[in-house]
């Protein structure tokens, strides 16, 4: 029933505890699910709107939060440079136009403004060795139903950490910071391939003859061996809308 006060997942609460850094603004969520971090946030002071393709699962307050339904596939149906902050939590795996939704998050964005975004880990060190062995991620273990279409359950296209950051940064969304919601204890056992992966990769990416790209690349490398990307679960991001990366 719609008010019922659904809980935050561990991955809502980090999210909210990065968005109570950032000074009260007009916010949208995208993909709210339940409610439970709109909620919060709009508590937090934020003037908040959300949008969800099943806009019936929404079960929180009302109240203080404005609903919307639409896809995300779609453009979104709001005015250019609309709000201060965007929250979209696991979202993005669910899409068929990332590249589309990335540059409809900017331009709903005002410059400068920020925002939060998470999707599952594919890159951490336990997922790299699953792929390795099977050629599936983990937390994409198999391949989606090719003959059902549940857009709120199948990972139709989860991102290694660079895909990600070439469809934000090329979107003229900036990654400040990257970090996660929980360290994987499995990821914890192959930290031993740390050195050799960090080494290994660092040559891969410096043999990028674009001057520009190879600067960059060594951002890519270490954020992909921080403790959040090499050893965690979730991807989450935090952006600012700049100008896009691309000539």
């Amino acid at each position: 029933m719609p008010n019922e006060k659904p809980k935050m997942s561990r991955l809502e609460r980090k999210v909210l505890a990065l968005a109570a850094g950032l000074p009260p603004g007009k916010l949208l969520e995208l993909a709210p699910g339940r409610g439970a971090l709109s909620a919060a946030l709009a508590a937090l002071g934020h003037e908040v709107d959300a949008l969800d393709i099943h806009p019936e699962n929404f079960l929180a307050s009302r109240e203080r939060v404005r609903l919307f339904s639409g896809n995300l596939d779609d453009p979104l149906p709001f005015d250019d440079a609309a709000y201060d902050y965007l929250v979209c939590c696991e979202g993005i795996e669910h899409l068929e136009f990332q590249y589309g939704f990335a540059r409809e998050l900017a331009r709903v964005l005002k410059p400068g403004g920020r925002l939060i975004l998470t999707t599952p880990n594919i890159s951490n060190v336990a997922s790299r060795l699953r792929y390795l062995l099977t050629g599936f991620f983990a937390l994409a273990v198999r391949p989606s139903s090719e003959f059902i279409q549940d857009r709120t359950i199948a990972h139709i296209y989860p991102l290694t950490w660079w895909q990600l950051r070439h469809i934000l940064h090329t979107s003229g969304l900036l990654v400040e910071k990257v970090a996660t919601d929980h360290i994987r204890r499995s990821c914890l056992l192959l930290a031993p391939l740390y050195p050799l992966s960090y080494l290994l990769t660092l040559k891969t990416l410096l043999s990028e003859p674009e001057p520009r790209q190879r600067t960059a690349n060594r951002e890519i490398n270490s954020q992909l061996h921080s403790a959040a990307l090499f050893f965690g679960r979730t991807q989450i991001v935090l952006a600012r809308r700049g100008s896009p990366t691309l000539d």
